[in-house]
């Protein structure tokens, strides 16, 4: 049960930076002065988030 766990955060984890790195690319492409200065913050949140779900499926396969 605990690999199993480990396994959906690791996939949770694995999309949530793709999302992030394609939001950010986005962003880079397509931003301009329009665009609100808090969408930085949300995009390292979400960096943040996806950091904590591999290490939470570090700690369910290997147990740290």
């Amino acid at each position: 049960m605990n690999y199993l766990f480990g396994v959906i955060f690791l996939l949770l984890s694995i999309w949530q930076l793709a999302m992030t790195k394609r939001s950010f690319s986005s962003l880079k492409k397509d931003g301009n002065e329009n665009t609100s200065p808090f969408i930085l913050l949300g995009l390292w949140f979400s960096f943040i988030i996806g950091i904590v779900f591999l290490l939470a499926a570090g700690y369910y396969v290997f147990r740290l």
